[in-house]
């Protein structure tokens, strides 16, 4: 996938703004981008299992479509915000592409909410108010506030766990494979242990989604054939990160034991499988090593899990 720099955007910016009559240009051109304009990583945040989990694909996954912000979730006492902010330098541009992705952000709560948001939905602009900013204001559906601590979008946290109308497992689990795909490419010669933790987590999502036949995760020479190395190499490259193949799988077969046995569809015996343990025993073993308890003992006393799906 080809990406425009972000300097030669800031450019054109800089001369649609100088053709527009006032600030909520941004707003207009965000609207003009329905959520599933966004290929892979708008699909993954429409059929995300609930409102949280859609905002949270929009913060892992960003780097699909964005090389000029950084974004994350985060939490306040009352909301659970989607934060962006600027990788550029560039204040004027920051703000412009901060405020076209707040109008994204904000489509796609409604498009799960189902209807137009309203003040419960807050916009914050870290940036002063420009001239004309009544323009901005009634351009989105929230309550919008200037000279905010940062940028972002924010739900009332009690929204956070709202099911998604449009929430479909397929289409999610396939979509999220692909947003990690793509940042692998482009990323090319950037950090070797994401790449392998992309690699067996999406092995990890078809295996929970029934995609494949065979649940055994690839192994490290799989995994370096995948990646047009060796082995050898491949080892000697993690060292350099201070990262190990075993590490990378051990700590990705936690985490989503933990999650597969917060969902009551799975016995003991299929999270086992789906991680690739062929023997019950073994995946018990590996469990208490984890956790300090069996996998059942575990399933009666866990909490109900903020995400059931990893993402």
């Amino acid at each position: 996938m080809e990406y425009v720099p972000w300097q030669a955007l800031a450019a054109i910016f800089r001369n649609y703004a100088a053709l527009q009559s006032g600030p909520a240009w941004t707003t207009t051109v965000g609207g003009q981008f329905n959520i599933v304009s966004h290929g892979p990583l708008g699909f993954a945040a429409l059929s995300a299992p609930t409102l949280g989990e859609a905002l949270d694909v929009l913060a892992k996954y960003y780097p699909v479509r964005n090389s000029a912000l950084t974004a994350q979730t985060c939490i306040t006492a009352d909301y659970y915000y989607l934060r962006v902010d600027d990788l550029t330098g560039d204040e004027l541009f920051g703000r412009w592409v901060s405020e076209i992705v707040l109008c994204i952000a904000e489509a796609l709560v409604t498009a799960v909410l189902g209807h137009p948001v309203s003040s419960n939905v807050k916009v914050n602009l870290k940036h002063a108010a420009p001239g004309n900013s009544e323009a901005l204001f009634s351009a989105f559906g929230g309550e919008v506030c200037f000279d905010a601590p940062f940028t972002g979008l924010g739900v009332p946290l009690a929204w956070r766990k709202l099911p998604s109308p449009l929430y479909d497992e397929t289409t999610y689990r396939d979509n999220i494979i692909k947003c990690r795909d793509i940042i692998a490419q482009r990323e090319g010669q950037g950090s070797v242990e994401n790449a392998v933790r992309a690699i067996l987590a999406n092995h990890f999502d078809t295996a929970t989604a029934g995609l494949n036949a065979a649940a055994e995760p690839p192994g490290l020479e799989a995994i370096a054939k995948r990646m047009h190395t060796t082995p050898r190499t491949l080892i000697r490259r993690l060292a350099r990160e201070d990262a190990a193949f075993r590490e990378i799988l051990e700590e990705l077969r936690r985490d989503y034991a933990g999650r597969l046995l917060s969902d009551a569809r799975y016995t003991v015996a299929e999270v086992g499988e789906r991680l690739g343990y062929r023997e019950p025993a073994n995946f018990g073993r590996a469990f208490r090593r984890w956790y300090g308890v069996s996998p059942a003992a575990w399933r009666r006393q866990a909490p109900a899990p903020d995400s059931l799906h990893p993402s």
